[in-house]
């Protein structure tokens, strides 16, 4: 046993020291902060989405595409047709392809354009993008125009 005096327990003495609490204001403000974040990512989301491509089936869009390449294999009629001397293209490149009720034009990217398209016939705006196919070589593109 240790025989010491006892002086005295010391007792605690107490701090005060100053903390900020957040409140309900605080818990709002970070709320409509989060908020106005989250939505800016959405809309940014949205925004680079591509459009939707196309209005058709895409087994009818694989039938048209089917239809092109027999054309520009060979395989169906397509008769060429003399633009200028020396140049040629094919009816369906110039005139388009009917299916369907549909008139369908294509071009082959690389290759000299003969589609209502790139002679200025039509605008961008007024076509549809049917199928974008770049699985061959060259991307074969196929579009219609936009009925209103």
């Amino acid at each position: 046993m240790i025989n010491a005096p006892a002086q005295g327990i010391a007792q605690p003495q107490s701090l005060s020291i100053p903390t900020l609490r957040p409140g309900p204001r605080l818990f709002w403000a970070l709320c409509a902060l989060l908020g106005v974040v989250l939505a800016a990512v959405l809309m940014t989301l949205i925004m680079s989405v591509p459009a939707p491509v196309p209005l058709a089936r895409s087994a009818d869009a694989m039938t048209v595409r089917d239809a092109v390449l027999a054309r520009l294999n060979g395989a169906a009629a397509d008769p060429l047709i003399e633009l200028a001397p020396g140049v040629t293209a094919r009816q369906s490149n110039i005139r388009g392809l009917s299916l369907g009720g549909r008139t369908y034009y294509y071009y082959v990217d690389g290759q000299p354009r003969f589609d209502p398209l790139a002679r200025g016939v039509l605008v961008q705006d007024s076509v549809e993008v049917v199928l974008r196919d770049e699985r061959g070589p060259q991307p074969l593109v196929i579009y219609t125009v936009i009925t209103p």
